[in-house]
């Protein structure tokens, strides 16, 4: 026989005969699910037009998937549905919508598993840091979901919608890790990560015109703004203005000019959201230590004066407004949290289901955390929330080292590996002041993935140049492929 094509990849081409066979197989599951799905609706009362109309194109476009090649351009579309499509969402049954960034990601990564693992039998993920502590989250998030439900308390509530609800939240805090590792190993190329880049600051350009003009496009993008997005759009033009020397002039004005609105924006305008700007703040003093330390202490010795100058407002009437918001009421929150964390302590509450304990055991204070950290606490326990930590500081190990490597060459690589890990300084600070990473079922509902999204992608960019450089250094090697025969 002869040998079959092989992919730049190291992966031959699978016959076209088994991509119809596959495409056929896929179409007909697909159908029956979505078949299924819609009867199953229809006797309850919850179909609706736009889950018709979904469910037509997705079966529609399904014969297209096997042939689909550049999975990256999902990446782009996640992006860009993340960030302007927050108003198109489709029903769940719940109060809660799913926004179409969540379905693309769904998509998208099904579709990178099933080309892996079923059609290049035998494939392995790109050796990473994040590997083992990502997939050992995910697996402890299923676990924690059997156990929380066989082991539940018999006197708690249960609502009818909390099991549609936990099914949604573990789907959420299962697809925004892999979306990181999807993005770590799809992307092979500087120019995807140049694509990301230039779209996130295009976003950010659009947010800001929006919302300090208020525009009625804000709407477009109310949502997908939030969380730590302003912190992406900031540290990557602060980042390319301080390490990409290969900049035009026309470039870096514009650049110059956004993050100055950025700032604006949220150090002034919005200065009482704290999780918009403190994440910001961090991911921007980092950001400058890594490129000088007398401009740090400048910039330190500047800032210094303006909060002595603004004392008054940033410690006064600043904290008294958030005192009276109730927000610097947390702490009895947090207490409250690991009260009923003390009864899973190693697995949790499973996925959400810490809110059927408040409810239950705290009907008159039953609030969710505004932590990350707790969150992840309350719903995987000890377990997961010490594979949770270990995938962050894989994350930021994995910064450190490609910044490292990319020390002697000023350039895109350069401001994209020091916005990625000044970033990521800025999630660990970030995840103390609300579920901005894993957006929690009762708080941002699911609809939080949209600005999650970024977050991840972000993370997964990074790994992806750290496996780029990685690659270069590499001599190239002959490797044995299951589809050649000799």
């Amino acid at each position: 026989m002869g040998i079959r094509s092989i992919t730049r990849s190291g992966f031959a081409s699978p016959p076209k005969r088994e991509l119809i066979r596959a495409a056929v197989v896929g179409m007909v599951i697909f159908a029956s699910l979505v078949v299924g799905l819609a009867l199953g609706l229809r006797r309850t009362g919850m179909l609706r037009p736009e889950l018709i109309v979904a469910g037509v194109l997705a079966v529609s476009c399904l014969p297209l998937w096997p042939w689909l090649r550049r999975l990256e351009y999902g990446i782009l579309a996640i992006l860009l549905a993340a960030g302007l499509l927050n108003i198109l969402t489709l029903p769940t049954g719940t109060q809660s919508r799913l926004v179409l960034s969540m379905v693309i990601a769904a998509g998208c990564i099904g579709l990178w598993l099933f080309k892996t693992v079923w059609m290049r039998r035998g494939a392995r993920l790109k050796p990473s840091r994040i590997n083992a502590p990502l997939l050992a989250f995910i697996g402890i998030g299923f676990v924690s979901y059997a156990w929380s439900t066989l082991m539940r308390d018999p006197t708690v509530y249960v609502w009818k919608s909390f099991p549609i609800v936990q099914i949604a939240a573990l789907a959420v805090n299962t697809l925004l890790p892999l979306l990181a590792l999807f993005v770590a190993n799809q992307i092979e190329d500087v120019r995807w990560l140049k694509r990301i880049t230039w779209i996130i600051l295009g976003l950010g350009a659009f947010a800001v015109v929006s919302l300090l003009f208020k525009l009625p496009t804000a709407a477009a993008i109310s949502n997908g703004s939030r969380g730590l997005f302003a912190t992406w759009v900031g540290v990557l033009a602060y980042t390319q203005l301080l390490f990409n020397r290969d900049l035009n002039r026309l470039r870096r004005i514009l650049l110059l000019a956004l993050f100055l609105a950025v700032a604006y924006l949220y150090f002034v305008v919005y200065v009482t959201w704290f999780s918009g700007w403190i994440p910001l703040a961090v991911a921007c003093a980092a950001a400058t230590l890594m490129h000088s330390r007398r401009l740090a202490v400048v910039v330190a010795a500047v800032l210094a004066v303006y909060l002595a100058v603004n004392a008054a407002f940033y410690f006064n009437d600043l904290v008294q407004t958030k005192v009276n918001s109730g927000d610097l009421e947390r702490l009895g929150i947090w207490e409250q949290s690991l009260s009923l964390v003390s009864l899973h302590p190693m697995l949790g509450m499973g996925p959400a289901g810490y809110s059927v304990y408040n409810v239950s055991y705290f009907p008159r204070d039953a609030r969710s955390t505004h932590n990350n950290y707790f969150d992840v606490l309350a719903q995987t326990g000890i377990v997961g929330l010490a594979a949770f930590v270990w995938l962050l500081a894989a994350f930021i190990r994995t910064g450190v080292a490609t910044r490292r490597e990319l020390l002697d060459r000023p350039g895109f690589e350069l401001a994209f590996a020091s916005a990625a890990l000044a970033g990521s300084c800025g999630v660990v600070v970030s995840m103390m002041l609300g579920d901005w990473v894993l957006p929690f079922a009762y708080n941002q509902t699911i609809t939080g993935f949209d600005n999650a999204a970024f977050t991840w992608i972000m993370l997964g960019a990074m790994v992806s140049l750290h496996l780029q450089q990685a690659g270069a250094r590499r001599p190239l090697e002959v490797e044995r492929v299951p589809w050649v025969t000799p």
